[in-house]
């Protein structure tokens, strides 16, 4: 199950209703069959926050790393002279700060005048009006003459107006072409029409900004262009302009991918953000133009050196996909369920909502009005089930989770922060933010800090893999060890950047610490990798470890996903409009 949220009652923390989580999980994975329900919201478009960059499950949102290669890609490759080209950012600086590189868009203010336009394919054209007036950014400039591209989104509607070859002409606008999509939508254009890109296609979800690159995550595909092209169109386009009808070429709506096995260690932290996504999101052929060149917004932000970096990137490191597996209706972008190889995760907000991707779902308290916020998750020994717990201690069960007991409802000294299950998950222990720890079923108390002195406080804790034992982590990176978990280091007399907010166990022996800034620090596990070097868009606040271990999954405060060694993505909520933050990662 990919993307999708599902709710369940809330299980109220006492024995009595550990068989009633059971009940309505089982209803749950019942309805968590159905191909049903609104799309969630995709990640908000800059300046209109109440609107989405389309549905979270719209193709252009939709990773595509696990896909087939396309039975045309050498073909279609070799007709973009991929082995001596290398890819140009279509963006940048230009020598004028007012008038950068790159493909400008605006957010309309409210009662910005609508203006009716005169279009050179009026057949093919949304007749509109639109928001478009003599203040409307111009690619290129207001005097430009190339394609002359007009974007605009009105946010009290989440409505987008795109214009292609747009001209204001003292209040008698004209244009070659225009179109205009609900943001909220999966629509496509009718079959056979233009939009102002050739392909039939919005233009706006296709653009890289500076501030994604910044914030460490890109999650969707990427716009680009090809000198000649075939005369067809492959979903999710709906128009071609081809030079000719010949195989060899690629169609509009072609998508591209840079392979997993092309090494992008030594590019800078900020390029390898571009080049993750163009491994897991890729490109899609849009427009007709010179090969390789690939879309940006017009922004005076953008470094140079950045932009020059990604001029490295050779084209011969790319490979066609076929994504027709994802087609669920031939007029709809949404994008069905696709689950990469190997194990998944969950991911539990702050509400008690569950997030399933790659894993089971078996319920949630997410719809449910909830006494303390949810702070922790752990997963039983099948993982066919998992327990929720909240800084009250109340605790949720669910799948083949039994409940055995809870601090809900009792007093605490200090609120509880986390959770960690035996390998058998015949029991499980809470940890308070004083390093109180409280043992239920087959979990032995083996000590705590609950009435001792602490520099920080305790932000996490984590089962050795025998459960014999078990660590607590500070804030502070400080590590105390119970049972016959070893004490392998710490973090606690060095001084941080970031606040360290999770630990996780390495099943071949050793932990790992992990920072709100995506640092990891290893003792007496394999390091495979951090986010520490990036600025992200929201704090990390958990990991998890491949069963087997060999590698690990950080997580964002909105749901990105971080993915490290052999650990696969599966999908991520970091383009949607959650209602409460990701909390923990099961």
């Amino acid at each position: 199950m990919r993307g999708r949220t599902w709710r369940a009652g809330r299980q109220t923390p006492t024995a009595a209703l550990g068989v009633l989580a059971l009940a309505v999980a089982a209803v749950s994975s019942v309805i968590a069959t159905l191909d049903a329900g609104p799309a969630r919201a995709g990640t908000p478009v800059p300046g209109a926050p109440g609107c989405p960059m389309f549905p979270s499950d719209n193709i252009w949102n939709t990773d595509i790393s696990s896909l087939p290669v396309d039975v045309h890609s050498a073909q279609w490759l070799a007709s973009m002279n991929s082995s001596s080209t290398f890819l140009h950012p279509d963006f940048g600086p230009s020598g004028d700060p007012t008038n950068p590189y790159g493909m400008p868009y605006t957010v309309v203010s409210p009662g910005h005048p609508f203006a009716h336009v005169t279009f050179q394919y009026p057949s093919e054209s949304d007749p509109g009006p639109y928001p478009f007036g003599a203040d409307t950014p111009i690619e290129g400039g207001q005097s430009a003459t190339g394609d002359r591209h007009a974007i605009m989104v009105d946010p009290s509607t989440c409505t987008l107006y795109e214009l292609y070859q747009a001209q204001y002409n003292g209040g008698s606008p004209t244009a070659g072409s225009g179109a205009i999509w609900n943001l909220r939508s999966n629509a496509l254009r009718p079959a056979g029409w233009t939009s102002a890109d050739a392909a039939g296609l919005p233009i706006l979800p296709g653009l890289l900004r500076y501030d994604e690159v910044q914030s460490g995550q890109i999650t969707h595909a990427i716009r680009m262009t090809a000198t000649t092209t075939d005369q067809s169109y492959l979903w999710p386009a709906r128009h071609e302009a081809g030079a000719r009808s010949d195989p060899s070429l690629p169609p509009m709506g072609a998508r591209f991918r840079l392979k997993a096995s092309f090494d992008i260690s030594g590019y800078s932290p900020q390029a390898q953000v571009v080049l993750r996504a163009m491994q897991h999101y890729g490109l899609i052929l849009a427009d007709n133009g010179s090969n390789w060149y690939f879309g940006g917004t017009a922004d005076a932000a953008w470094p140079l050196p950045l932009v020059d970096e990604l001029k490295s990137i050779p084209a011969s490191a790319f490979e066609a996909v076929d994504e027709s597996s994802l087609m669920v209706s031939p007029d709809s972008g949404q994008a069905g369920v696709l689950d990469a190889p190997g194990p998944g995760y969950r991911l539990v907000a702050g509400d008690g909502g569950v997030f399933a991707f790659g894993d089971g779902f078996y319920g949630s308290a997410g719809a449910l009005p909830l006494r303390a916020p949810v702070v922790g998750t752990a997963d039983t020994a099948s993982d066919a089930g998992y327990w929720l717990v909240a800084s009250d201690g109340g605790v949720f069960s669910y799948g083949d989770a039994h409940f055995l007991g809870s601090m809900g409802g009792k007093h605490l000294d200090s609120p509880v922060v986390g959770m960690a299950a035996t390998p058998d998950g015949g029991g499980y222990w809470l940890v308070a933010s004083d390093g109180g720890v409280f043992s239920y079923g087959d979990a032995h108390f083996l000590g705590s800090m609950g009435a001792k002195h602490l520099n920080s406080p305790v932000v996490g804790m984590a089962a050795t893999p025998d459960g014999g034992g078990y660590w607590l982590v500070a804030a502070d990176g400080g590590v105390f060890a119970y049972g016959d978990a070893s004490f392998l280091g710490s973090m606690g007399a060095t001084r941080l950047h970031k606040p360290v907010v999770g630990m996780a166990a390495n099943p071949g022996g050793g932990y790992w610490l992990v920072a709100s800034d995506g640092g990891v620090f290893s003792f007496g596990a394999p390091f495979d990798g951090s986010a520490g070097a990036l600025a992200l868009s929201k704090p990390v606040v958990g990991m998890r470890v491949l069963p087997g271990g060999g590698g690990y999954w950080l997580v964002g405060a909105d749901g990105g996903i971080f993915t490290y060694g052999g650990a696969n993505f599966h999908g991520s909520t970091a383009n949607d409009l959650l209602d409460a933050p990701v909390v923990a990662l099961g």
